[in-house]
């Protein structure tokens, strides 16, 4: 993701977080605010309608939400984008064709011209780094280890890049808890008062914006778990189809 790209991410982030608070801060104020009472007055009071009170806590659970949200999908469309090049038939799939030198040149500079275009994948780089390896080698078994190689380096490459939303997954459910902190040294400052009213609002106000978070951080981490398990898939479906169509064809 470019950093053009990252600061639109950031930007449409910020922006839905405040349009969901401004919502709720709307919905706080219609239901009776501090003194109201009723399921819209506690559901606008849990997305952060008391805002002063706390509720710009969950403002920043929705910023870094929607931040993760965006990325974790910015990463799944490059994995559908790699995913087309099976269907560009690079490598025969025929169980009766067979893959002589010459064929293995001819693959190595059809996926050098990719490369050259910008037209080229994982599997068109990994196809290339095998027909080099054994036209370098002529053995079969560094060309697997090569490809297996390869296989690693891609996926310490994924790893790297979702390392944004791995922090954005620890920072939403830290942010509930910062704002738990702060709600409960808040009704700590006015115990004194007595006011039992304004203590189980700021203590109510707290475990919201945990409550929020750890919701938030559930959705977050379900949607994080499918795209590792896309990424691994994709890994393992490429090492699977270039030894397959590739090593396990070639004629020595």
């Amino acid at each position: 993701m470019t950093i053009s790209k990252k600061f639109m991410t950031v930007i449409i982030s910020i922006i839905l977080g405040i349009g969901i608070t401004i919502c709720a801060i709307l919905g706080y104020k219609l239901t009776g605010g501090l003194t109201g009472t009723g399921t819209g007055n506690r559901l606008s009071v849990l997305f952060g309608g008391n805002f002063l009170a706390g509720g710009y806590i969950q403002l920043f659970t929705y910023i870094a939400f929607f931040w993760s949200l965006f990325d974790i999908i910015e990463k799944r469309s490059k994995i559908k984008y790699e995913k087309k090049s099976f269907k560009k038939s690079y490598l025969p799939t025929n169980e009766r064709h067979l893959l002589m030198a010459t064929d293995i040149n001819d693959l190595q500079f059809k996926m050098g011209d990719l490369e050259k275009a910008n037209k080229s994948s994982l599997l068109s780089t990994m196809i290339k780094k095998a027909c080099v390896k054994f036209r370098t080698t002529k053995s079969i078994p560094e060309v697997i280890e090569i490809i297996s190689i390869q296989t690693e380096i891609n996926k310490e490459k994924a790893e790297s890049g979702q390392s944004n939303i791995r922090y954005l997954t620890w920072v939403i459910p830290s942010i509930g808890f910062i704002g738990t902190v702060l709600g409960i040294s808040q009704a700590l400052m006015v115990a004194n008062t007595g006011d039992m009213n304004i203590i189980t609002s700021t203590l109510g106000v707290a475990f919201d914006t945990t409550l929020i978070s750890l919701i938030l951080s559930i959705v977050v981490m379900w949607f994080f778990h499918g795209l590792q398990e896309e990424t691994d898939n994709l890994h393992a479906g490429i090492k699977e189809y270039v030894i397959e169509n590739l090593v396990n064809r070639i004629e020595i």
